[in-house]
């Protein structure tokens, strides 16, 4: 038994950490700048929670676990430093989650969410009460961790940590992969990898290191091959691959197709989530769960019992008849996927889009104003800067930029404040009207203010 302390607990993945290491019989406990609903929760559990950062908080830890994002100079990090005592990085203590059973861990560029969620109801359908590591909150199982008594660990695996290659896996899933978190200015950092040869490098070490590897197939994605090859593995694919689709039919919310299996078909599936994107997501899942030998009946009944999860195409609520949906879309091939999505639902999509971090959004903002063109308005916020400067471009450059685009393609787009933009549609909100709010910052808040809204005054 060892005594953790976790720096910013308060956060999705951090409190999800203390409860599994929790579970685990160890000693837990944390701080965070501000207290919240959720650190509140974790004290009712008996992990102790502090206000604030304070080199005090270290007595009797055996641990320090930080975030990546906290800098070594902070006192408390430094402290620990100091006195010799061990400081982990979240990755690092995920690791020490997943070597307690069988494991699984998903990660890839898009769908990292989507799949890990799916494969977690596919788990849960199997009655196998899995342990659960999300990197957000899943209705399902009420939060972002699921603290399960059965031998299986089911993790999300953030890509953007460098050291997410050193993860040793029963199973790992490799959903696609991009220059996405690869810094422009060829300087590595917390959230970025030094270039796309070094995220490369890291996703191979990764693979390396399981037992068995699941990768897409797909011609678009046909880099994996090359970075995976060496250990025992499963491709899947829309329409190729070891697991793939055929009698594929997509729905407005949702789509349903024959699951094929090593060229066996083994029966229907239907999802209840939209997209082409999600039927990957959902191939991705069921390949890992028939590796680790879980029935199809199983697969079928988890696939379809899997509703989304949280920012993940969520139905928000409705505003004079217009759906709202909340998705954390925050780079271009996600936000391409999503609107692909909305716009096969046959109501007027209406995109809020607040752009992520300079350093992506500099990269991105052509993409960006392409897979806007897809949406009947695009409707631009400013930069979410995630803690960022600017490098070259101002927010409002960036901005200008995408609105110029798509004006010239004859599309309807305003760059505007948030208040501006959230009266705007409080005053044109319609039925017919699908509006969107995207991103990974803080534009979730506008969709809820709509909803909670209800009708116009």
């Amino acid at each position: 038994m060892k005594h953790y302390h976790l720096m910013g607990i308060g956060g999705i993945s951090m409190s999800g950490l203390a409860r599994i290491l929790r579970k685990d019989g160890h000693i837990v406990s944390g701080c965070d700048s501000q207290l919240s609903d959720l650190t509140r929760a974790l004290e009712r559990e008996g992990i102790r929670v502090f206000q604030g950062h304070s080199p005090a908080h270290l007595e009797g830890v055996d641990v320090l676990v930080a975030s990546t994002a906290i800098k070594d100079s902070e006192p408390e990090l430094a402290t620990a430093h100091t006195l010799g005592l061990p400081v982990w990085r979240r990755i690092q203590v995920v690791a020490e989650i997943l070597r307690g059973g069988y494991s699984l861990g998903v990660t890839g560029s898009h769908g990292k969410t989507s799949t890990t969620s799916m494969l977690a109801s596919i788990f849960i359908a199997a009655q196998t009460d899995p342990t659960v590591l999300l990197g957000a909150e899943l209705g399902l199982i009420g939060g972002s961790a699921k603290v399960g008594q059965g031998p299986y660990r089911i993790a999300e695996v953030d890509e953007s940590d460098p050291l997410f290659r050193f993860l040793e896996l029963d199973v790992a899933v490799v959903t696609n992969l991009e220059s996405d978190h690869v810094s422009p200015d060829g300087q590595a950092r917390p959230n970025y990898h030094a270039s796309f040869e070094a995220l490369q490098d890291a996703v191979r070490s990764f693979a390396g290191r399981a037992r068995h590897v699941v990768y897409n197939g797909e011609p678009g994605w046909r880099l994996l091959d090359g970075l995976t090859q060496g250990r025992p593995r499963s491709s899947f694919g829309l329409l190729q691959g070891d697991c793939h689709a055929a009698r594929m039919a997509l729905e407005p919310f949702g789509s349903h197709f024959e699951l094929v299996w090593q060229g066996q078909t083994l029966g229907p599936v239907r999802l209840q989530v939209p997209g082409e994107h999600n039927i990957v997501n959902a191939l991705a899942a069921a390949a890992a769960a028939l590796v680790a030998g879980v029935p199809f009946e199983a697969i079928q009944q988890g696939l379809y019992q899997y509703t989304g999860a949280s920012r993940r195409f969520e139905k928000v609520g409705e505003l004079n008849g217009a759906l709202i949906v909340d998705d954390y879309a925050h780079n271009a091939t996600k936000l391409w996927a999503l609107l692909r999505a909305a716009k096969n639902t046959g109501l007027r999509v209406r995109a809020v889009f607040q752009p992520h971090r300079y350093g992506r959004s500099e990269q991105e903002w052509p993409q960006y104003a392409q897979a806007l063109e897809q949406a009947d308005e695009a409707l631009i916020l400013d930069v979410y800067a995630a803690g960022e400067t600017p490098l070259r471009l101002t927010s409002a450059q960036i901005a200008g930029r995408i609105v110029e685009h798509l004006r010239s393609s004859g599309r309807a787009a305003h760059y505007d404040s948030w208040d501006n933009i959230l009266s705007y549609l409080r005053q044109t909100a319609a039925p017919g009207d699908l509006i969107l709010t995207i991103g990974a910052g803080s534009v979730y808040r506008l969709g809820r203010l709509l909803a909670a809204h209800k009708e116009a005054v």
